[in-house]
């Protein structure tokens, strides 16, 4: 259904306005005019005589008009976005600007109307749930009970809205009631039971306190009576003296089986005995000591009081320690049995400790695989604002190394990491140490500056110590490898290349192996390496993240072959660059 407002839809002369089909009462007459304000004319009765020239026009109804429709097309969702309400619209309108709806072309009414309250109403459904329609619909009505003026020339003088929640909201409310109804009438049963629960209990706990006295009453009773066998009897007899004829009967059935008991044990000590003679561990002359250790001093039935004393010895009436591992009987012909002494035993021969190190107290190379040699390496990594790009892949890095040595307990064994990071200063992440799965991997921590002085300073205090203190510790130790990785141009040239100059000329110095990947050239990488070959650098436009990845792999498979040579008495330091990076050398 549509309203148009606009009588004529298109302009017709001034006279011709009285011969319009069902011309209202109230009506506008508006002529367009070119290049200036339209001019408007208001006839209020048809009788009115129509004025003017001749002049093109449009015919407005100004009158008032009701409407009524309900919402189907378009959906006012609520707040939850899965739920709908269902809304009739009561609308009032009128014409208050012929001009602006002639402009505007406004060929149904209804629809500019529509549009307009949908618009809010869909807002307003927006903020309340599907099971508070009555709310809903009184704010939306009082947000339409004022007039509504549309830029379109219309006026909405009346408008009223009944909402209520669509079919499916319909079934969903009503069930949600039934729950909760449900949900109350649970709670009312709940308490019943719980009332029941606790009634119940109660009494049971009356009848536990109740039998816990009586049976403390009885334990009282019971203290001194005999609770053995025999004893049990003579209480059965008491409360039950007519049943004495069974009562000895079970008394007399107990003693044979005791007896019984006694003849059996009596019968293994004895082809103890003939097994101990027939392998010539024991001799006729040892019967005596025999009888008093395995039969015990009580005589027969008495039962094992301990283990064969040496021969010549008084038996002992206390239980003798126990033959050890470390310990041997004597020998059947002994000399030293045969004069009555002593019986010889075996020394054992003592188990070397298991090697301890310094950094890790207490551990034990992998079983199978023993330590001949032992090699410190430390990994110190640039921290500085220039390996920010590739921190997660220096992190991965050592999480990738102690992989590899916790999954080979022989190379880790032999081998000895210490980790540290440098950038305006140096610092010490993970003190030298035998790795395992237990061990810590610290996280990078990035600073400003880069300047290796700081490094090569804290591996000059570093190195010779904790040689030193591994020397003392263990029988070999190989020298000690450093793996530096530069990622920015130092800061402080050339004051490095004294510290680095200092710590190669200590006779604990290290073989450095240099890693240049980013801003580090071919040229920083051999004065940083303590050999051309020890030196490594990044291909030209290597992406920095893959460079330190690479890096990662070189190390790997470096400290793997390191830990191995150590294992067979050797020191082979051979780098086998991965793909993307190549030896300082191979640069032009």
């Amino acid at each position: 259904m549509t309203v148009s407002l606009i009588l004529n839809d298109r302009p017709i002369p001034r006279s011709q306005v009285g011969a319009l089909p069902n011309l209202p009462p109230s009506v506008a007459i508006v002529y367009p005019v070119e290049g200036a304000p339209w001019e408007v004319e208001t006839v209020r009765t048809r009788s009115q005589r129509w004025f003017g020239k001749n002049r093109a026009c449009y015919a407005v109804d100004l009158s008032d008009h009701r409407r009524s429709a309900k919402l189907t097309e378009t959906p006012l969702t609520c707040e939850d976005g899965g739920h709908r309400f269902e809304a009739k619209i009561d609308v009032g309108f009128r014409v208050h600007d012929p001009v602006r709806l002639v402009r505007g072309n406004v060929q149904d009414a209804l629809s500019v109307i529509y549009g307009c309250l949908t618009h809010q109403m869909r807002l307003y459904a927006a903020e309340f749930p599907i099971t508070e329609a009555m709310s809903a619909q009184t704010r939306m009505n009082r947000a339409f009970a004022q007039d509504i003026l549309l830029a379109e020339g219309i006026t909405i003088y009346h408008c009223t809205i009944q909402l209520e929640p669509d079919a499916a909201s319909r079934e969903f409310i009503r069930r949600l009631r039934q729950a909760e109804r449900d949900d109350a009438l649970g709670l009312h049963s709940n308490k019943a039971a719980v009332g029941q629960a606790w009634h119940t209990e109660s009494i049971k706990d009356i009848e536990h306190q109740a039998r816990i006295a009586r049976e403390e009453q009885e334990r009282k009773v019971m203290a001194g009576v005999q609770l053995d066998f025999a004893g049990l009897v003579r209480e059965h007899l008491t409360k039950y003296p007519n049943d004495t004829h069974e009562a000895m009967g079970l008394l007399m059935r107990l003693e044979e089986s005791r007896l019984g008991q006694v003849e059996i044990q009596e019968q293994r000590h004895v082809e103890m005995v003939k097994y101990l003679i027939d392998k010539g561990v024991v001799r006729d002359v040892d019967l005596p000591g025999v009888r008093n250790g395995v039969l015990g001093a009580g005589g027969p039935g008495a039962g094992m009081a301990g283990v064969l004393p040496p021969s010549g010895q008084a038996p002992s009436s206390g239980p003798a320690p126990a033959i050890g591992p470390g310990h041997a009987a004597p020998a059947h012909g002994h000399p030293a049995a045969a004069q009555g002494g002593g019986a010889p035993s075996a020394i054992p021969q003592s188990r070397s400790a298991p090697v301890r190190t310094w950094g890790d107290a207490g551990a034990q190379p992998a079983a199978g695989a023993p330590v001949t040699g032992l090699v410190p390496v430390y990994v110190v990594l640039d921290a500085s604002a220039a390996a920010a790009g590739c921190a997660t892949e220096l992190a991965n890095a050592l999480r990738s190394l102690q992989t590899l040595l916790a999954n080979s307990p022989d190379v880790a064994a032999a081998v000895r990491l210490s980790v540290l990071s440098y950038a305006d200063t140096a610092e010490v992440l993970l003190p030298l140490t035998e790795v395992t799965w237990q061990t810590g991997i610290p996280d990078l921590r990035g600073g400003p500056g880069c300047r290796y002085a700081p490094a090569f300073r804290r591996l000059l205090d570093l190195v010779p110590l904790e040689t030193e203190r591994l020397k003392q510790q263990v029988a070999r130790v190989l020298r000690p490898v450093v793996f530096l990785l530069a990622v920015g141009e130092a800061e402080d040239t050339p004051q490095w290349g004294d510290v680095r100059a200092e710590l190669m000329q200590h006779k604990y110095h290290p073989h450095l192996v240099a890693c240049g990947i980013g801003e580090v050239g071919g040229r920083t990488v051999e004065r940083l390496a303590s050999r051309p070959e020890l030196g490594v650098v990044a291909v030209p436009g290597a992406d920095l993240a893959q460079s330190a990845v690479q890096f990662s792999v070189l190390l790997q498979n470096t400290v793997l072959h390191l830990g191995r040579s150590a294992l067979a008495g050797g020191m082979e330091l051979r780098l086998d660059c991965p793909q993307g990076l190549t030896p300082v050398k191979n640069v032009q």
